[in-house]
């Protein structure tokens, strides 16, 4: 574990279910690091702590990265199948086109989102408990 100011790195070892995820790191010698890490308890290198990681970030990130796409594209070809119709042009084409620009302005939005979220001290991991005092020392 490496202290900084008010954040925490922290080297452990991740069940199989959070495998993937992509907020940990991989060491230089394979330990799985899980980086700035909220710490307002004091914690110290050596130290054993519990990491909290909040629910809502589970559920916002599965509405994110699966719905919001699949709803954006499905509009984006309703909207477009019927301006084709009005417009008396190819309406499959025009939905198409329609669908790639609302899955591409969902995607934008979303990487906006993911930028906000990891700023935010409500949806970060934090150190909820230290377990145990270390040596002082890695």
């Amino acid at each position: 574990m490496t202290v900084g100011e008010g954040v925490i790195d922290v080297r452990m070892q991740a069940p199989a279910a959070c495998e993937g995820c992509g907020i940990c790191t991989t060491g230089t010698s394979g330990e799985t690091i899980m980086r700035d890490v909220r710490d307002t308890l004091g914690a110290l290198v050596g130290d054993t702590v519990e990491v909290d990681i909040p629910d809502s970030v589970k559920g916002r990130a599965v509405v994110a990265v699966f719905l919001v796409p699949v709803v954006a594209l499905l509009a984006g070809y309703l909207a477009g199948f019927l301006l084709g119709s009005w417009l008396h042009l190819d309406r499959d084409l025009v939905g198409l086109i329609l669908a790639l620009v609302a899955g591409s302005v969902a995607f934008l939005g979303v990487r906006r989102a993911e930028y906000r979220i990891a700023e935010s001290d409500r949806f970060s991991p934090h150190v909820s408990a230290i377990i145990a005092r270390g040596h002082g020392g890695p």
